[in-house]
């Protein structure tokens, strides 16, 4: 062969003395051959170094054993377990996994989207940022399998893996109440998404059950980072007037920014104001105080959502489906449970 050839399945089909079907078979794993027969294929794939041609091969067989994966903020710890669990999905299907960041950009978002359908991407998992989404039906992105995770696309009939997000925050609030709390004010994520409505839906379902009345001066609206739980919580703890006696937190980055708040306002959690946050991640359970938070099964949001999106790509005409997981509330330090079970009888 020449050195600055590429070389072929044929080259190594001749090298290790058997059929271009062999060879084939040894590489794509999906008729059976002999352990022997294997090894040599094996051999002189290495020895040759051979390498498939996935583009010519995409096109050939119209699928290129790739799916797309978008979220919205990498730097987002809720994410990290949701990837692991597509990966390991795609994986065992054979598949390889391009992960996309939109930091909450809609125009990153379609320039993703475009990208993978350039790629020939057989499918995509994404949560959406805020905005219009009606272009995934429009051109190209309809043909393209989707599932939506964390935020609801169902109503333009895509596959959805989601958590009950109404009764997570429904019983963070409630195990406040119960503490005691009248006065709970809660910082918001971006409004208009699906886990933030849900969660304020949860939050004032809670305090309706207990007669407590709704104050639109105890709700702070902010971005979902640590400095949009700091702005929110400086918001809520010195507004004029009786301040809130504990927060719930819409996402897991923002109890961060609450406690860096409470500190320069010199107040302590949870002895001066309670904290639920909602997500839990390993250093929850570490820091001082330990977080209360509200879990969400985020491996199996993504494992969840690879197999529907597989089982899209086997029967591309079948119904839309959502899937609702239920989130759990752990309950340590922050909320102040610890100090009420600690205290002398009365």
């Amino acid at each position: 062969m020449s050195a600055d050839r590429q070389t072929t399945i044929k080259d190594v089909a001749a090298h290790a003395a058997v059929s271009v079907a062999t060879v084939s078979a040894v590489i794509n794993g999906n008729k059976y051959v002999s352990p022997e027969l294997a090894e040599r294929v094996k051999a002189s794939i290495a020895e040759l170094g051979y390498e498939r041609n996935s583009l010519a091969r995409s096109l050939k067989t119209q699928t290129s054993h790739t799916i797309g994966l978008i979220i919205s903020d990498i730097t987002n710890p809720f994410f990290t377990s949701i990837v692991r669990g597509v990966e390991d999905v795609a994986n065992e299907h054979h598949y390889s996994l391009i992960l996309g960041n939109t930091d909450e950009d809609l125009k990153k978002e379609m320039s993703y989207v475009r990208l993978l359908e350039s790629k020939r991407a057989d499918g995509l998992i994404v949560a959406v940022t805020t905005g219009s989404h009606e272009y995934l039906h429009a051109g190209s992105a309809h043909h393209l399998p989707l599932v939506s995770i964390d935020r609801s696309l169902f109503e333009l009939g895509i596959d959805a893996v989601l958590v009950d997000n109404i009764a997570g925050a429904r019983t963070a609030v409630e195990h406040l109440i119960a503490l005691g709390h009248r006065r709970i004010g809660t910082v918001t994520g971006i409004s208009g998404i699906t886990t933030t409505e849900e969660r304020l839906t949860g939050y004032r379902q809670a305090l309706e059950a207990h007669n407590i009345p709704f104050d639109p001066a105890l709700i702070a609206t902010a971005d979902s980072r640590v400095e949009g739980g700091e702005n929110g919580a400086m918001q809520l703890l010195t507004q004029p007037g009786e301040r809130p006696t504990a927060l719930f937190l819409m996402n897991g980055l923002m109890v961060i920014g609450a406690l860096q708040a409470l500190t320069k306002l010199g107040l302590c959690c949870p002895q001066d104001i309670a904290l639920v946050g909602f997500d839990d991640f390993e250093w929850a359970s570490v820091l001082h105080p330990q977080l209360t938070t509200v879990r969400q099964p985020t491996y199996e949001i993504g494992q969840k959502a690879a197999q529907f999106l597989f089982d899209r790509l086997e029967q591309r005409d079948r119904e839309p489906r959502e899937l609702r997981l239920r989130p759990q509330l752990i309950i340590r330090e922050s909320c102040g449970a610890t100090l009420r079970k600690n205290q002398p009888p009365q």
